[in-house]
């Protein structure tokens, strides 16, 4: 459904301008609300979840925000340097969550994690935009996303958790909520990508490496160390995914079109990334992956 959602919104250009971002905020919703349903947040213990948001913070802060950090580094060009410091600094997609769910990992400490990486989101954007750039970013965008995209979905799921066909129902809305998310997303990044065709092959060749290459051989590393299914689902995920919605708003607004290039590029490999993950965790145990049997 992701890569079918891909390719139809490359196709098409996706939703009227206007429409995009009310579609991509519903889906990010719908969901996450539905992904919940199988939670419950009774005998949670801040001991228990420590290890699973200190994976979580190194995936997402210190590996891939230290890889893409290095691109900013290595980046001649000013706008394309702002791009990369606010894709690290900014918190992990809330996706993570829904793909978590149907990657059948642990929905409930990826829940946990990434709520208080949405926090640590507050120092970090500011920080990172400071210290790299020698110039901050307002966190009002940070605060309204993370109340959106993660306080509404807990609030819609609870009700949701007492239907009864809940069990049915959520492998469908999930599903088609990630064919339009996808949608919206590739359409949206069409015109842009197309308008600078000069630096969207080093973009690309950047992006490949920063999802399908660090994704691998975090697979690879946790295949040899044999961790468990559920750590190894959390280490991926984390990795792999960043708010670029976020990003490519806060860089668009403070650093001007140029310095949003880097997150649109890689929201189309990181949707490529989404619709590979299922194959890989699918795999027999000889390959990459275990099979969740």
């Amino acid at each position: 459904m992701v890569t079918a959602g891909l390719v139809v919104g490359l196709a098409t250009g996706g939703f009227p301008p206007d429409a995009t971002k009310p579609v991509q905020q519903s889906m990010l919703i719908l969901v996450m609300a539905f992904s919940l349903t199988e939670i419950s947040f009774r005998g949670l213990s801040p001991r228990a979840e420590l290890r699973s948001v200190g994976l979580a913070f190194v995936m997402s802060y210190a590996v891939l925000g230290g890889l893409v950090l290095l691109y900013a580094v290595l980046s001649p060009d000013p706008g394309i340097r702002s791009g990369w410091v606010i894709m690290a600094a900014v918190p992990p997609a809330v996706a993570v969550v829904p793909v978590t769910s149907f990657l059948k990992g642990d929905v409930r400490r990826s829940l946990i994690s990434e709520a208080v990486l949405y926090l640590l989101g507050l120092i970090t954007v500011p920080g990172l935009s400071l210290l790299f750039l020698g110039e901050t970013v307002p966190v009002t965008d940070l605060v309204l996303q993370t109340v959106l995209l993660i306080g509404v979905p807990i609030v819609l799921s609870r009700p949701l958790r007492r239907w009864k066909a809940i069990d049915e129902a959520r492998p469908t809305a999930v599903s088609m909520g990630f064919f339009v998310l996808a949608f919206a997303i590739a359409g949206s990044t069409r015109d842009t990508l197309l308008g600078r065709p000069d630096l969207v092959g080093g973009l690309a060749g950047l992006s490949f490496l920063r999802t399908f290459g660090l994704g691998l051989v975090i697979l690879a590393v946790a295949r040899v160390l044999a961790i468990s299914r559920e750590e190894r689902i959390a280490a991926v995920t984390f990795a792999g995914f960043k708010n670029l919605g976020l990003t490519v708003v806060l860089a668009f607004t403070f650093f001007g079109p140029l310095a949003s290039l880097p997150s649109l590029v890689c929201l189309i490999f990181e949707i490529l990334w989404l619709g590979t993950l299922p194959l890989l965790f699918r795999m027999p145990a000889r390959g990459l992956a275990e099979s969740p049997e």
